[in-house]
């Protein structure tokens, strides 16, 4: 067993904190808006899970998402707060299941149903670029795959651009199309506004 050691914090006034882009803008990197899962492993959930205890546990851990893996950690889907809705439980409820035999693969979305943008795009793309590619898209969460490795390489959630960009939206109900007319059509809106006075 080693022994540790134990310093007075007294004389100590300052904080490491990670080394951020302070100007962060529209024609940003897409990648400042990017959760790399080679720097921030995914947040994954059995397909097996019973649904009503996930709900719970996202709350508790303030996620929105979680990527969806089978017991061999392969990837087969994602699930949101939004595929747990209690409008969903009373959907299936009515359907003949009970709340309690509900499990993760019953809600989530299959890899089959989902898109993902190719990280070799997303590298050469900036904020603006992403958030017009994804003006119509009414979820929070894009996959990212890097299609060398054929994996999943990480997500794009439209909390973060909005906190990137210090937007005026409320990350409860944002979306990637509400994120673009926030941040894109509202900056034109903003500027005409100018142009008039």
């Amino acid at each position: 067993m080693k022994t540790l050691t134990y310093v007075s914090t007294k004389d100590v006034n300052n904080l490491i904190w990670p080394a951020t882009t302070e100007d962060i803008n529209i024609y940003s990197s897409a990648l400042s808006v990017f959760t790399d899962f080679t720097t921030a492993g995914p947040r994954v959930i059995e397909s097996s899970i019973r649904a009503d205890e996930l709900v719970q546990l996202m709350k508790k851990e303030h996620v929105r998402m979680k990527i969806v893996v089978d017991t061999d950690n392969h990837f087969i889907g994602v699930i949101s707060l939004d595929d747990l809705s209690e409008d969903v439980f009373i959907k299936q409820i009515a359907n003949g299941f009970k709340r309690s035999e509900l499990m993760v693969a019953d809600l989530m979305r299959a890899k089959e149903e989902l898109l993902a943008l190719s990280y070799t795009s997303l590298k050469n793309s900036d904020i603006e670029s992403l958030l017009f590619s994804q003006r119509h898209n009414l979820l929070q969460h894009l996959l990212v795959i890097d299609e060398d490795t054929k994996a999943i390489r990480g997500v794009i959630s439209s909390n973060d651009v909005v906190r990137q960009l210090r937007l005026d939206v409320d990350v409860a109900f944002s979306s990637f199309a509400y994120t673009y007319q926030s941040a894109i059509l509202g900056q034109k809106d903003h500027a005409k506004k100018l142009k008039v006075a």
